[in-house]
């Protein structure tokens, strides 16, 4: 029985948490979804220790994506990035992260106090200068930072925001050479493992740990996630556990369990195959529309094809954006100087795309003048002052914006989407940064 299933067979009387008996009194749209809302009666298991149902639903995962250990999570890929760094991170431990980390990697360094070394990915090559976006980890220059200290771990995300992906097959060697732990976060690649149409997955290239956000592109509802760690990885499945214990709710939630449990299974089966494929050939059928015309895709070697980038040249993207949105009803994921960014997964149907399709021509045939010259605009090389986890409880004090340079922030700068940062704590403010400042500024008061 799955667990779905179990939920829906229970017909006791309950007296436990939570008690709203199982309907809403207020949505009553939700009402199925009320009566499936259990918490840890008999017969359900526990999510901090499980040993019945759920440990067995994490077995049949950890068959399907062939790990080690496969963990359920229901409050996003945000908890199984600190739960990993916490099970391998010991305090003063320095680790190598990409620059274009989601803001978690940032939260678990300051929790695990480890000294964080910043690379930076590929921003000068072609695809980078003609899309205002980063590229990929280069395994040389890990390499040369490996050679040069002693890293407990490197983070990296692959696939980027934006669907470009490393080499991590080369990385993972590299890491494995430097006995140095290779995470990865892939919350963007839920699909990866389930058909040839997309690149390897992080663990199948030799990741120790990876996570995965079911939520993005897998058809999931926000914040189901999963952890893997690999069969090849030393590390303690036990401490694993733990750390994630100390950041998941006592509380998880079961029917965001099943849904979890249904969405591994149905990708996993010849179902889900054929609605994979079937939104890549559409993804390809709506490019192909578009041969011969101003429109142009973000194409790469190793990229993730449900993120569409989209520019119309010499349009920029905000305007493109705008457009869509205040026109067209359409509302992007994300837009910079150069484009705009549609995130596609199982949801997205051909007729959604067909939508997209026609308003893009309308658009072509409206005649806007597109002479607009976008640039590149990469962040500078951090200046870190003040270790992050030290920077977190230093005194604040509060200057004007225009007199900050070269003093050290107090606080992050996020934009999200995407989610990494361009400033943090205890690093210095640099002329570049300074436009995106509030005009009173927190630095830290030395």
């Amino acid at each position: 029985m799955n667990l779905w299933k179990l939920l829906s067979s229970n017909k006791k009387t309950l007296f436990t948490t939570p008690t709203h008996g199982q309907k809403s009194l207020f949505i009553k749209e939700l009402n199925e979804f009320y009566k499936r809302d259990l918490s840890e009666i008999e017969g359900l298991d526990n999510l901090s220790s499980p040993k019945g149902i759920l440990k067995n639903i994490q077995y049949r995962a950890c068959e399907i994506y062939n790990t080690e250990s496969t963990l359920f999570i229901t409050q996003g890929a945000t908890t199984g990035i600190l739960a990993i760094m916490k099970a391998i991170i010991r305090p003063n431990d320095k680790i190598l992260v990409a620059r274009n980390c989601h803001k978690s990697v940032v939260s678990g360094a300051i929790i695990c106090n480890a000294e964080v070394d910043w690379i930076l990915p590929e921003s000068k090559s072609e695809m980078s200068l003609n899309w205002g976006v980063y590229g990929e980890i280069d395994p040389k220059n890990v390499e040369n930072q490996l050679k040069l200290n002693d890293y407990r771990a490197l983070i990296i995300t692959s696939p980027t925001y934006e669907g470009i992906c490393s080499n991590i097959e080369e990385i993972a060697k590299v890491c494995k050479q430097y006995n140095t732990y290779l995470i990865v976060d892939e919350a963007h690649g839920s699909l990866f493992n389930f058909s040839d149409s997309f690149p390897k997955t992080a663990i199948q290239c030799g990741a120790d740990f990876s996570v995965n956000s079911l939520h993005k592109n897998a058809g999931a509802i926000n914040q189901c996630a999963i952890i893997h760690m690999s069969k090849n990885c030393n590390a303690s499945i036990d401490l694993l556990q733990k750390s994630l214990n100390l950041f998941h709710t006592t509380s998880p939630s079961y029917p965001m369990l099943s849904v979890t449990e249904e969405t591994v299974n149905y990708l996993n089966s010849k179902e889900g195959l054929k609605e994979i494929d079937s939104l890549i050939l559409n993804i390809i059928s709506f490019k192909n529309y578009f041969k011969n015309t101003p429109v142009e895709f973000l194409e790469y070697e190793n990229h993730d094809t449900t993120k569409l980038f989209v520019k119309i040249k010499g349009m920029s993207g905000e305007k493109f954006s705008e457009i869509l949105n205040c026109k067209y009803n359409i509302e992007d994921e994300f837009n910079n100087d150069f484009g705009v960014l549609f995130q596609l997964g199982i949801g997205t149907t051909k007729a959604k795309l067909d939508g997209l399709r026609i308003a893009l021509l309308k658009i072509l045939d409206e005649k806007h003048e597109l002479n607009y010259v976008p640039k590149a605009d990469f962040q500078p090389q951090p200046l870190v002052k003040i270790p992050l986890y030290a920077a977190f409880y230093a005194k604040e004090t509060f200057v004007n914006k225009n007199d900050s340079e070269l003093m050290i922030s107090s606080n992050s700068i996020i934009p999200y989407p995407p989610g990494y940062g361009i400033l943090y704590p205890g690093e210095a403010i640099q002329q570049w940064h300074i436009k995106y400042l509030d005009e009173n500024t927190g630095v830290i008061k030395l």
